[in-house]
């Protein structure tokens, strides 16, 4: 029997932060895990002597910046326009307007691009940081047999509160991948705790193929807040990882 595995990267990846706080998530991924002896031990555990043939591992394809068609700062003092689109896009923004309405006026447009400035800088500062996930995904597919980063949709990225926000769209490519290629394997291993895959599950399984959930356990053994309950009652069996065996193939 053929198997493949679908990732779910970053519902993954918040597993593993959450289990190991001594992992340090600015790493993105640890570095020395065993991705495919990993995926390989999460196919013999669903089916005994099931060949594992690929392992999609979906991810973001762009960071989707808010706000967005930031000015120059260095041309937005001269530029009119530039700087009446530079006052819309600090309103949007309650603290910034805040502290620009209690400015003298003298300074407020000094402190403006300096806010533009900061802005900028984030901009610049996530866009490096998604260039560095790329590079490490690409170093993950090269290294480790059978790994295919499939990337699909965006992540917010607020760079007025400096933070990341939610996916879009790589749950929808995942689902329709697993019946796109239904017919490539005869077990589905999914490795998510989202129950949005749900009706995807269905129809594979009304396909006739198998489909495994895999979760994972805390040191005691609990599984991990948001695990994949919903999801376990739908496919046809579900796997609990220890967390001692997780923890061997990740190397952290």
């Amino acid at each position: 029997m053929k198997a493949c595995v679908f990732v779910d990267g970053e519902n993954f990846r918040h597993s593993i932060v959450k289990l190991f706080p001594r992992f340090q998530q600015e790493k993105y991924l640890p570095k020395n895990a065993a991705w495919a002896e990993l995926f390989d031990w999460l196919v013999s555990q669903a089916v005994e002597g099931c060949q594992r043939i690929r392992t999609y591992w979906y991810v973001i394809k762009t960071l989707d910046f808010f706000p967005y068609n930031l000015p120059n700062p260095d041309t937005v003092s001269t530029n009119i326009k530039d700087f009446e689109l530079l006052k819309v896009i600090l309103s949007k923004y309650k603290p910034y307007q805040d502290e620009i309405d209690a400015l003298k006026e003298t300074s407020r447009k000094t402190r403006m691009i300096e806010m533009l400035s900061e802005l900028c800088k984030r901009h610049d500062e996530m866009e490096n940081r998604f260039d560095g996930w790329t590079a490490i995904q690409e170093g993950i597919s090269s290294k480790h047999k059978g790994i295919e980063f499939r990337r699909a949709g965006a992540m917010i990225c607020n760079l007025f509160e400096n933070s990341l926000g939610t996916e879009k769209a790589v749950d929808v490519k995942l689902a329709s991948d697993m019946i796109t290629l239904k017919d490539i394997y005869d077990i589905s291993v999914i490795v998510s705790g989202d129950q949005d895959y749900v009706p995807a599950v269905e129809v594979v399984k009304d396909a006739g193929k198998q489909v495994v959930n895999v979760a994972f356990l805390t040191r005691s053994g609990e599984l991990l807040p948001g695990g994949a309950r919903r999801l376990n009652q739908i496919t046809d069996w579900h796997l609990n990882v220890p967390f001692e065996t997780f923890e061997n193939y990740l190397h952290i």
